[in-house]
């Protein structure tokens, strides 16, 4: 364990003494932040064993391998957020929903999106709901030899399950689970204020990038709370190497939170339009192949989970969903976290992954 060295408190000494001793201070924690992030740069994530069963151009449907044996019938199916890469959902060992759901006796299956390139950037919500969702939950249900299925979804993710469900009615979606999953954009902060429809030409961004670059979104999310996403990240591996912790899991969040994908073009249109800007979704006037999307259409359980301090998916836009369905069993739960602390950190671990797994292992044949 590194050596941890305080703050000089003692009123006997000098101030010069004071300066120049945590001046030294400074200069040690430098060192041993310089020394960790070379010889680590890159930590290595998604260990969880898995196989891909699955396969639709650059996406991929992992199921994960159990040590300790399949005790719940009923699968369960991720979908993490477009701009994200699939790790989030499986960090580090000890430190990953899907390690513990596995770990728990569930048959537990991964939608990998892939990297969007140039060649994709004319994928919509249709192409990716009707033509790979629906597919992954179909080998899903096959792989599992079960006619039910629950879907775990996070942000975008979970807001592209309830698409899927409200269409979709074979194989039937058991359970829900979302995740900071946003349906309601009527009122969302800052986003409200920055994306609205005669400040922000979504038509224009499109047509200059088609397809859209990870950094142009990642900084516009980063800038929605400037000061925590740029300063506050180093501030707080500075707080753990002075305090002799482990910064092993500082560096596998910092490797996700910068390693984003392209986003296909007409997605982040139809995302920024149809969503921020006209709210289709509670409207009932999202589209996709001729078919209205109608949240009320949703029957299955839900588990609705939300970090009240999360600045990127309020609260209210996630809630949205328990009157907007269908569903006799709803569960609302909400923990003092963003919007990574529900899958990542101490109170995702200790509370949110068995709270989780609870109402989970109950509605699980």
């Amino acid at each position: 364990m590194m050596r941890k060295t305080p703050y000089t408190n003692n009123s006997a000494a000098g101030p010069g003494e004071l300066v120049k001793e945590n001046l030294d201070r400074a200069l040690d924690n430098s060192q041993k932040w310089a020394e960790i992030l070379l010889n680590n740069p890159c930590p290595q994530t998604g260990l969880t064993p898995h196989e891909t069963v699955w396969r639709k151009n650059k996406a991929k449907l992992y199921r994960y391998v159990s040590k300790t044996g399949i005790r719940y019938g009923t699968p369960v199916l991720f979908v993490y957020a477009l701009i994200n890469k699939a790790y989030i959902l499986d960090l580090t060992p000890g430190m990953s929903l899907i390690e513990y759901l596995v770990d728990q006796g569930y048959d537990v299956y991964l939608l990998d999106w892939g990297d969007f390139g140039w060649e994709d950037r004319q994928l919509g919500f249709s192409d990716l709901i009707c033509d790979y969702l629906s597919r992954a939950v179909a080998k899903t249900c096959q792989f599992s030899g079960c006619r039910e299925i629950s879907i775990i979804g996070y942000c975008m993710g979970g807001t592209m399950a309830a698409m899927y469900a409200s269409l979709f009615s074979s194989p039937r979606t058991r359970n829900l689970v979302f995740l900071a999953a946003p349906f309601d954009f009527d009122n969302v902060g800052l986003s409200s204020q920055w994306l609205k429809s005669e400040f922000y030409d979504v038509d224009k961004i499109v047509d200059a990038f088609e397809l859209i670059p990870r950094h142009f979104i990642d900084t516009g999310l980063k800038m929605l709370n400037p000061v925590n996403n740029f300063f506050g990240t180093y501030s707080r591996l500075w707080k753990m190497i002075d305090e002799g912790l482990s910064v092993h899991n500082w560096q596998v969040l910092n490797k996700w939170m910068n390693d984003n994908t392209n986003l296909p073009g007409e997605i982040f249109r139809q995302w920024v339009r149809d969503m921020y800007q006209e709210n289709k979704l509670v409207k009932k006037q999202f589209v996709l192949r001729g078919h209205t999307v109608d949240l009320s259409r949703i029957e299955a359980s839900l588990l609705v989970l939300t970090g009240i301090n999360d600045h990127i998916v309020l609260p209210g836009q996630t809630t949205a969903i328990l009157g907007l369905s269908s569903s006799s069993d709803q569960n609302y739960v909400e923990f003092p976290v963003g919007h990574g602390g529900l899958v990542f950190g101490s109170t995702a671990k200790n509370n949110v992954y068995p709270g989780l797994h609870e109402w989970l292992k109950e509605r699980s044949m």
